[in-house]
C-alpha cells in the first residue's frame, strides 16, 4: 500500500512537472519566436492564452469525465494528448498553426491536470493533502527552475522548435508508470452531460479571454473587443439563469455557499491578476528592456523555482502557526509589495540583485498559492470532490490567462502613452500597477475567520495514518 502511495504521488508530480516545464520552458523563448513566425513579441500572448483558455472550457468536464469512465483510464488517455500535441506544437510554421497545436495540449491538460489532484484527493485523507502536494509542487518547481533555463539554451544553441519536444519522453514514461502503478478507478453512475450548458459557459469563457487579449491589439477595433467582450457578458449571464434550473450543471455553483470556497476561489481570481502574468512579464524586461541573452533570462528567473523550492520545506507549519486568515492577508500585501521592488531594475542593476529578487517572488508566491488553493478543498464533502477540484481548476487557469492578457494590456497602453515601444520604464510602471492590483486583493481575504481551514492543517493524531513520504 505504502509503496503504491508513493508511485500515485511520483506520477502525479511528473505530470504537474511536465506542464510546469511547458509553461516555462516557452517564456524565455517568446523574442526567438516572434522573430521567427515574424509577429510582435506582445502578439505572441495567443500563444500562451490559447493553451489556458483550452484548459478553462475543458476543465469544467474534467470532474464529469473522470467519475464516468474512471480517473485512471482519463488520465492516461490526457497524457497522450498532451505528449503528441507537443510534437505538432514544435512542427508549427506559424502562429495560428501553433494556436491550433496549443489549444490542443489544453485540451490534454485539461484532463490531466485536475484529474491528477482528484487522484490525489481520493487515495489520501484530506489533513494529507498539503503535505502531500507540496512533495509533488517540489518535483514541479524543479521545471519551475529548469524551464527558463533550458527554453534559453535551446533556442540560443537549436531552435525554439525543441522546446516543445523534450515532453515526448517524459511524457511517455509518465504514462508506462501511470498504466502500471496507478490503482484502478471505478466508474460512477453521472447524469447526462448538460450539452447546452457546456456550450453556454464554454463559448462565454473564451470570448471574455479572447476579448482581453483583443483589447491589447494594435490591428483590433475597440470597437470589436468591446462587441466580443459583451457577447462573453451574455453568454456567461445566460448560462447563470440557465443553470438554476438544472439538476447537474457543468458548473456546480452551490458550492459557492460554502464561504471558505468562494473566498479561495475569490482569492484566486482578484489576485492572479495582479502577480499572473509575470512569467511572461520578466523574460521581456530582461530580453527587450535589457537586452540580456536568452540563457542570460532563463538563468535569472531559475531562483524563483529555489524559492519555490525552500518554502514548500516549512509552509505547512507557517500556516499552522498563523493560520490561513493572518497569513492570506500578510503574504498578498508582501507579495504586491515584491513586485513594485522590479521597479528598481534598470541596465545598472547587478544580475546578483535580480536573482535575489526573483527568488523572493518565488518564495513568497509558493505561500500564496499553497494557502489559496487547499482552502478550497476545507469544507467540501467527498461526493463533490470532483466538482471542487473542476471548478478550482478552471479559476486557476482562467486567472493566470486574465494574468497574462492584463499585462499585454497595460504594455500596450503604457507604451502607446509615451514612446510606443518596450522600455525599461514602460515595465516599472506595469509592475507598480500589477503590485496595486495585488495589495488590493487583500480585501477578499478579509472575509476569513481565525479557524478557517483548521480540517487542512491539523496536527496528526498519534493513532491516525501519517503522512506519505515519497
Amino acid at each position: 500500500m505504502i509503496f503504491q502511495q508513493r508511485i500515485i504521488i511520483w506520477v502525479v508530480s511528473l505530470a504537474i512537472f511536465m506542464e510546469t516545464l511547458d509553461t516555462n520552458i516557452l517564456n524565455t523563448a517568446i523574442p526567438a519566436m516572434a522573430q521567427s513566425l515574424h509577429v510582435h513579441p506582445i502578439d505572441l500572448k495567443i500563444a500562451l492564452i490559447s493553451y489556458l483558455l483550452s484548459l478553462a472550457i475543458f476543465i469544467p468536464i474534467s470532474g464529469w469525465v473522470a467519475d464516468k469512465y474512471g480517473a485512471k483510464r482519463v488520465f492516461i488517455y490526457a497524457l497522450t494528448v498532451f505528449t503528441l500535441s507537443s510534437i505538432w506544437c514544435g512542427f508549427a510554421q506559424n502562429l495560428t498553426g501553433l494556436v491550433l497545436a496549443r489549444v490542443l495540449q489544453g485540451l490534454g491538460g485539461s484532463l490531466m491536470i485536475p484529474v491528477s489532484r482528484l487522484i490525489l484527493l481520493v487515495n489520501f485523507k484530506r489533513h494529507q493533502y498539503i503535505g502531500n502536494m507540496n512533495r509533488v509542487i517540489i518535483v514541479a518547481a524543479v521545471g519551475v527552475m529548469l524551464g527558463p533555463l533550458m527554453g534559453g539554451l535551446i533556442t540560443h544553441y537549436f531552435s525554439w522548435h525543441w522546446i516543445f519536444w523534450v515532453n515526448i519522453p517524459m511524457g511517455l514514461f509518465t504514462i508506462v508508470l501511470a498504466y502500471f502503478g496507478l490503482p484502478s478507478s471505478s466508474k460512477k453512475k453521472v447524469a447526462s452531460l448538460d450539452k447546452l450548458g457546456f456550450v453556454l459557459f464554454g463559448c462565454g469563457l473564451a470570448c471574455f479571454t479572447f476579448a482581453l487579449s483583443a483589447f491589447s491589439e494594435s490591428t483590433i477595433p475597440q470597437s470589436d473587443s468591446l462587441l466580443i467582450l459583451s457577447i462573453a457578458v451574455f453568454l456567461l449571464l445566460s448560462y447563470v439563469w440557465y443553470s438554476k434550473n438544472k439538476i447537474n450543471p457543468i458548473v456546480k455553483v452551490e458550492l459557492f455557499r460554502i464561504r471558505t470556497f468562494r473566498i479561495s476561489i475569490m482569492g484566486n481570481l482578484l489576485s492572479r491578476l495582479g502577480f499572473g502574468g509575470v512569467p511572461f512579464l520578466l523574460p521581456l524586461l530582461l530580453q527587450i528592456g535589457l537586452h540580456y541573452t536568452p540563457q542570460l533570462s532563463g538563468l535569472l528567473l531559475a531562483p524563483l523555482a529555489l524559492g519555490i523550492l525552500v518554502t514548500k520545506s516549512f509552509s505547512l507549519p507557517l500556516l499552522r502557526f498563523l493560520g490561513y486568515k493572518r497569513l492570506l492577508l500578510g503574504n498578498t500585501v508582501v507579495v504586491g509589495l515584491s513586485l513594485m521592488l522590479f521597479m528598481l531594475i534598470n541596465e545598472h542593476t547587478s544580475i546578483y540583485f535580480i536573482g535575489f529578487m526573483t527568488f523572493l517572488f518565488g518564495l513568497l508566491i509558493s505561500f500564496q498559492y499553497s494557502s489559496m488553493n487547499s482552502l478550497a478543498y476545507s469544507e467540501i464533502t467527498s461526493e463533490d470532490l470532483s466538482a471542487a477540484t473542476s471548478i478550482m481548476s478552471t479559476t486557476q487557469q482562467l486567472a493566470q490567462s486574465f494574468g497574462v492578457a492584463t499585462v499585454a494590456i497595460l504594455l500596450r497602453l503604457i507604451s502607446l502613452s509615451s514612446t510606443a515601444t518596450l522600455t525599461t520604464h514602460t515595465f516599472h510602471l506595469t509592475f507598480l500597477i500589477l503590485g496595486l492590483f495585488t495589495v488590493l486583493s487583500t480585501f477578499i481575504f478579509l472575509k476569513l475567520k481565525p479557524f478557517d481551514g483548521a480540517e487542512m492543517i491539523r496536527t496528526v493524531a498519534a493513532n491516525e495514518d501519517t503522512e506519505v513520504i515519497p
